[in-house]
């Protein structure tokens, strides 16, 4: 958390030189404060090393800030802008279309500096008579609003705290005083987002391994303490419980506590109905125990197969296991490759090598090359004489890294549904991912109409995000995914399921609705920079609880298969 904190600091300080017209000095800190939330380790320990100057965009100037926010826990510079400006940006920039200059212009002109300011001055439509908005500028405010209002209590995409929930996993498991630490609930089913964390853990002093949870970073307070159970606050913005179990009873605890809700409900109904009851301690017979160390012998007690944590909804799992059909579900283990990958070419932060030699280190077989095309303009898309360029340099880094990088394309599908780049540079990729980022409708039929367009151009092997959500900040976009579903059927067209946490798209659902149409999925960190690349767990997990087979996601194929299947 210590690198998102400095990180959110120089993103404010990138608005307020923006809303102040300092173009380059927003511009710098801009690209610090992405640079430094994607390292893949604690930025106090790279400056132990004095290699703070090898991260990009760090000169003398901002290795001073850093330093001293190391150092005092402020950078005074940033405090004496605040000064200038007590705003949220923070929460003001999570809303769709709030850049620095419409905050700014609201603080100026009407006080607003937060969420529950601006939400007030739109019920009393205090905004549409503002110079450069109006009523069309303050309806989207207002609809931006609602879809972070509608969000309810404080969630988190897993994929922004799965990191930190991990090195509290091991931090408690290094620590020596603990037998046995488990990360249960939300988590543990790889839910898209979670609302706090739940680890369960056997030691042999409680007090001491307790003790272990309470000092460590990642905490900002604790809530209670009891005597098995400790609730903290943590800097992630969640609370965390720690739960010390019974060794006896610890398969039946992590079956309660893994959850879901439903699913739990329906087990202890089954158990009920043969004669026995389930609870957190165990599953019992006349009071006495018959299953609780292991959650397989209670699954097996009640008659059914294992069900895997990602599976646990209540949407059939259970009926499934007592009829012995449930999926053999792809495994983290079998992705072989990572289809949507960005470089620093267009919008990404890493060179190429960087981006190849992650992935190797990360166990990677191959990966695709997927930078955005030119009319994403935002992105720094490239046209076809930089594309050229660009796969001669993948080309060459595969030889030298001994790798396989593929030749790829993140392209526009445009406004009429063609798309963005021509026949001649298209036919010269390996891979083709087609996705919507601009001019969308309000009309179900003309999105989908674009979409399917592309679908049945010949030229696109994948359809990239195929929503196009934005968790917390953008609703999907109204398409007729059946449709789109149908018309990839028949085309040989692939479905992307997207790992960026914040995107998280396709959605399990329409996976599992989608699975038996006959399509294949394809799985994409879409990162941006190295850390990013750890993505493509969150979308193994979003196709296991979309029930996919391994033989439904092509990044499960070997190098030589996956270039015969999509061969045009």
């Amino acid at each position: 958390m210590f690198n998102e904190e400095l990180a959110e600091i120089f993103s404010e300080l990138a608005d307020i030189e923006e809303i102040e017209g300092q173009k380059w000095e927003s511009l710098a800190y801009r690209k610090v404060s992405a640079s430094i939330s994607g390292l893949g380790e604690d930025i106090r320990e790279i400056s132990r090393r004095n290699e703070l100057r090898k991260i990009d965009g760090v000169g003398n100037a901002i290795e001073k800030k850093i330093r001293q926010y190391i150092e005092d826990g402020r950078i005074e510079a940033y405090d004496n802008l605040k000064k200038k400006y007590p705003i949220d940006f923070k929460n003001l920039r999570k809303l769709q279309g709030m850049g620095p200059k419409k905050i700014a212009a609201l603080y100026t002109n009407l006080g607003i500096t937060d969420i529950p300011g601006l939400a007030e001055a739109i019920n009393s439509h205090r905004i549409a008579g503002l110079p450069g908005f109006g009523v069309k500028t303050e309806k989207n405010i207002s609809s931006a609003l609602n879809v972070l209002m509608s969000a309810g209590p404080t969630r988190i995409p897993l994929g922004k705290a799965y990191g930190d929930i991990m090195g509290i996993k091991n931090f408690l498991d290094r620590s020596g005083l603990f037998d046995k630490v488990v990360v249960a609930g939300s988590t543990r089913r790889m839910k898209e987002t979670i609302g706090d964390v739940d680890i369960l853990a056997t030691a042999r002093d409680w007090t001491k391994a307790g003790d272990a949870l309470t000092s460590s970073d990642y905490v900002s307070g604790i809530v209670v303490r009891g005597d098995s159970k400790i609730t903290v606050n943590l800097k992630l913005g969640i609370t965390c419980d720690l739960r010390f179990i019974d060794e006896g009873s610890f398969g039946a605890a992590l079956q309660y506590f893994t959850g879901s809700k439903e699913h739990n409900i329906n087990i202890r109904n089954i158990a009920i109905s043969s004669g026995m009851k389930l609870n957190e301690y165990g599953l019992y017979r006349d009071h006495v125990q018959v299953a609780g160390k292991t959650e397989s012998e209670i699954y097996q007690k009640l008659g059914m197969d294992y069900i895997e944590p990602e599976l646990r909804e209540n949407t059939g799992e259970i009926e499934a296991a007592i009829k012995g059909d449930l999926p053999g579900i792809v495994g983290y283990e079998q992705i072989r490759g990572d289809l949507h990958v960005h470089t620093k070419d267009s919008d990404g932060l890493n060179t190429l090598d960087e981006m190849i030699t992650r992935g190797k280190e990360n166990g990677l077989e191959y990966m695709v090359i997927t930078n955005h095309s030119e009319g994403l303009k935002v992105a720094n898309g490239l046209d076809d004489a930089r594309f050229r360029e660009m796969n001669q340099c993948i080309e060459e880094a595969s030889s030298r890294l001994a790798f396989h990088a593929l030749k790829g394309v993140e392209l526009e599908i445009l406004k009429d549904g063609t798309l963005d780049l021509g026949r001649q540079i298209l036919e010269e990729m390996d891979f083709v991912l087609a996705s919507l980022h601009q001019y969308i409708s309000n009309d179900e039929s003309e999105n989908t109409s674009r979409v399917l367009k592309a679908i049945k151009s010949g030229l696109v092997n994948g359809i990239a995000h195929p929503t196009g959500r934005i968790i917390g900040k953008r609703e999907p976009y109204k398409l007729n995914l059946d449709r789109i579903i149908e018309e990839c059927a028949i085309n040989g067209v692939f479905l992307e399921i997207n790992g960026d946490p914040y995107r998280s798209d396709l959605p399990a659902d329409i996976v599992r609705r989608a699975k038996d149409s006959g399509i294949m999925f394809t799985l994409g960190s879409d990162a941006h920079n190295i850390s990013g690349l750890s993505n493509i767990r969150f979308a193994t997990a979003i196709a296991r609880r979309g029930w996919l087979e391994g033989k439904q996601v092509i990044n499960t194929l070997d190098f030589n298969n996956f270039k015969k299947l999509i061969s045009r």
